[in-house]
């Protein structure tokens, strides 16, 4: 008994006297691969200084901060009339291998190259991580979703690292609340498929898509994930009315009163196709014009579109305005009108998420009125037939093409064709050209759209936008008075009477400044600066002119938002007058 109480009494003196003592030495213990001086680096203790155990618990976990260690211990013990301060570590493995389990769309070099334990270096838990951060956002830029399951030394061979993703995957996509839709005429504009990895950027340009049918109010996705990395999509839909019977009066873009009868649906028997009848009628001898609609969007598993018209209508080139300041309109013996009867049928077929290919035939027969005009201005009145075929390019990036806040909208067309003069007044034979004759028109149109707020999740988003159009055309070859390039009026120059200028040559400028006053109108600043040039000789007292010479016009205006689509209201200020003009939707 008396020798263990001197043992103790040893004991607590040599702890004592380390305890009040100095450092005299500091031992790493264990360590292979890891550097003794990057550890010692990492510690307060230094031979010399004042021992504490506080400090020496301190450097302890400093040390297994440090990463490459799975245990860290630190004892002391008596040297010297000091401390010998001890860490014994253990090592995390030294990896040989790192192996990548479960990728399929990153390639497994993508994945090792922003990886911070390597093949050759002991694992560092600390970069775990910053590894698993990193390694999701590869996917992230490709716009998919993984996420790293398990990170751990192989139960097989610790040397070798073991990194297990687990892509999202879509499982199934239902369809909810689509009364009238089909859930297949919803489900083929869907490029998210059912075993598919799930791409945000993917599914929010499937959204976008489907809300450019404009058969939707609103779109609401639900996610279910009935697995570990399986992703299941309820897409809730509250469906808008696609159809309208429209009987009564209205003003067209030309400021005419007239009387109506259209018959409208986007979205015939659920299957996105289009049929419309439209019957207009202004009074008067010049009779009614009416047009009959037929749409198919899907004719094959390629999104092969079709669009047929059949129409006898009536065109007025120079109309008056109820509205206009300032400026002279035609008389009604000065009016020019052309009676166009004929049919168009065109073909279009997307080559990629945004660019379009088409192909349209049209043939037509035009007969215009007598107009009042003298041997020295030259006489329009050509009675004919126009066949022509176009062809069409589309690049569109638009969020949404109704109503765009970003993107790009570019088409490019070439319409070769034949014109066939059969009729002119007698006393102009000489001064008109008759008979047959080619003409090739071409013409480029560009739109850019840019919001400060970004792009539009939803089409009634309210965005502040800069929007700006640029529209060129040319046409080479001979071709009757209305098949020249018209400018002026509420769809290209505002300010102006439609068609106030016309020739072979056509250039158009717009830019508009566009903020929601409240959720269903939007005021608008704008500017156009355009003409038409090298064509026809003076008319109606229209002085034309054989080289360009820019018109400008500035303005305001305000957009309604209504179920019938968004009402648009301009003032234009130009060279001459001014001019209030009254249509539907944006100019561009």
């Amino acid at each position: 008994m008396k020798r263990i109480s001197i043992c103790l009494l040893f004991l607590t003196l040599a702890a004592s006297a380390i305890a009040q003592g100095r450092v005299a030495e500091v031992v790493i213990r264990g360590n292979k691969n890891i550097n003794q001086q990057a550890i010692l680096a990492t510690i307060r203790l230094k031979p010399g200084q004042t021992f504490d155990r506080e400090t020496m618990e301190a450097d302890r976990v400093a040390i297994q901060a440090m990463g490459y260690f799975s245990r860290v211990a630190a004892t002391s013990e008596p040297l010297d009339g000091g401390a010998r301060v001890i860490f014994d570590v253990v090592e995390n493995p030294l990896i040989k291998e790192v192996r990548i389990i479960g990728n399929t769309v990153i390639p497994t070099a993508d994945i090792l190259a922003v990886l911070t334990n390597k093949a050759g270096q002991v694992l560092n838990i600390n970069a775990i991580r910053g590894d698993q951060t990193r390694i999701m956002e590869l996917y992230e830029k490709q716009s998919n979703i993984g996420r790293v399951e398990d990170y751990r030394p192989s139960a097989d061979d610790p040397e070798i690292l073991e990194i297990l993703i687990v892509e999202l995957k879509i499982g199934q996509i239902r369809v909810r609340g689509n009364t009238k839709t089909r859930a297949g005429t919803i489900l083929r504009e869907l490029k998210s498929q059912p075993g598919s990895l799930f791409q945000a950027e993917l599914w929010s340009r499937d959204l976008q898509r489907l809300y450019n049918l404009d058969y939707f109010e609103s779109l609401e996705p639900e996610i279910d994930t009935p697995e570990p990395g399986v992703v299941d999509i309820t897409l809730n839909v509250k469906e808008k009315p696609t159809g309208r019977i429209n009987l009564g009066f209205a003003i067209d873009s030309r400021q005419r009163l007239v009387g109506l009868l259209e018959l409208f649906e986007t979205n015939f028997r659920g299957r996105g196709q289009t049929i419309g009848v439209n019957l207009q009628s202004t009074g008067g001898p010049a009779g009614a014009s009416i047009e009959v609609m037929y749409g198919e969007p899907w004719l094959d598993s390629r999104r092969t579109s079709m669009n047929v018209s059949v129409y006898d209508k009536l065109v007025y080139r120079f109309t008056s305005n109820f509205f206009g300041g300032g400026q002279v309109d035609p008389t009604q013996q000065q009016r020019y009108d052309e009676r166009r009867r004929g049919v168009t049928l065109s073909f279009a077929r997307p080559m990629g998420e945004s660019r379009t290919i088409g192909v349209g035939i049209r043939g037509e027969d035009v007969r215009t009125n007598q107009i009042a005009t003298d041997n020295q201005t030259g006489f329009i009145r050509q009675d004919g037939s126009i066949v022509s075929a176009t062809f069409r390019g589309i690049l569109n990036t638009r969020d949404f093409d109704l109503d765009p806040a970003m993107g790009r909208y570019i088409a490019v067309a070439v319409e070769p064709g034949i014109a066939d003069i059969r009729n002119v007044d007698p006393q102009f034979v000489n001064v008109v050209k008759l008979g047959q004759s080619t003409f090739v028109k071409g013409s480029f149109d560009y739109r850019i759209y840019f919001s400060p707020q970004g792009r539009r999740e939803r089409p009634d988003d309210t965005r502040r936008v800069w929007a700006f159009r640029v529209n060129v055309g040319t046409l080479t070859g001979t071709v009757p008075f209305f098949e020249q390039f018209f400018v002026g009026g509420a769809e290209t120059l505002r300010g102006y009477p439609e068609d106030r200028f016309w020739g072979k040559n056509m250039a158009l400028a717009s830019i508009e400044y566009r903020w929601p006053i409240q959720k269903a109108f939007t005021g608008v600043l704008f500017a156009d600066v355009g003409d038409a040039w090298g064509g026809y000789p003076t008319v109606n007292n229209f002085t034309q002119k054989s080289d360009f010479s820019p018109n400008g016009a500035v303005g305001f205006g305000v957009r309604v938002r209504t179920p019938l689509g968004p009402i648009r209201i301009d003032y234009g200020i130009g060279r001459f007058g001014s001019r209030t003009h009254i249509s539907i939707g944006q100019v561009f």
